[in-house]
């Protein structure tokens, strides 16, 4: 079972730049994001200037390696940031296929609690693709809850595609985590119903 201080997030920097890219265009990754084909060197630059250290101050993203003993192994990113509002939107994944087993729950637990913490926003939404079970699930155990469904809104390989749009408030969040980290401590796992990564 691997250790919750065993991880970190940290900025995305330049380091890290080309794990990124490796990462989104990965099959285990790229399978599962609205724009499933590959991304050019010169797309992810452009993506790269405007995320790299922005904090949510100049685009509204923020920008989140996750580290597993100092080796990086996923990624998360808060977009669409409305300080105003207090909300924004997130993306994320586990790159590296061998990271251990329970790291995709741990991003969540750090991530969640950056973001609602750290951060102060009182409202997280997502948009997860109909067919994506795991991704669904995920955020379901997160204790998110769907609030609409946009009708065959992305084309994908040979149909379009249903998107739902889902949101996580702040209240639930603190309420949510104590559940989990109770799970976490009595079995190590939040059990079979999560993905992974």
């Amino acid at each position: 079972m691997p250790l919750l201080e065993d991880y970190q997030l940290i900025d995305l920097t330049e380091k890290y730049k080309d794990y990124i890219l490796h990462w989104r265009n990965s099959d285990h990754v790229r399978a599962h994001m609205f724009t499933d084909r590959l991304i050019t060197q010169e797309e992810h630059d452009l993506w790269f200037e405007r995320a790299k250290n922005d904090n949510g101050l100049i685009n509204g993203i923020i920008a989140k390696v996750l580290l597993y003993q100092s080796q990086p192994i996923g990624f998360v990113h808060f977009t669409h940031l409305d300080k105003e509002q207090r909300r924004c939107s997130w993306g994320f994944y586990v790159g590296e296929k061998s990271a251990p087993k329970g790291s995709g729950q741990i991003m969540a637990m750090l991530s969640l609690n950056m973001i609602f913490e750290e951060f102060h926003l009182r409202k997280l939404c997502s948009e997860v693709l109909a067919c994506n079970d795991r991704s669904l699930r995920y955020h379901q155990r997160l204790g998110f809850v769907e609030e609409g469904r946009l009708k065959e809104h992305l084309f994908r390989k040979d149909h379009y595609e249903d998107v739902i749009l889902m949101a996580l408030f702040r209240e639930q969040w603190i309420a949510r985590q104590q559940e989990l980290l109770q799970e976490w401590k009595n079995n190590g796992t939040w059990g079979d119903k999560i993905i992974e990564g």
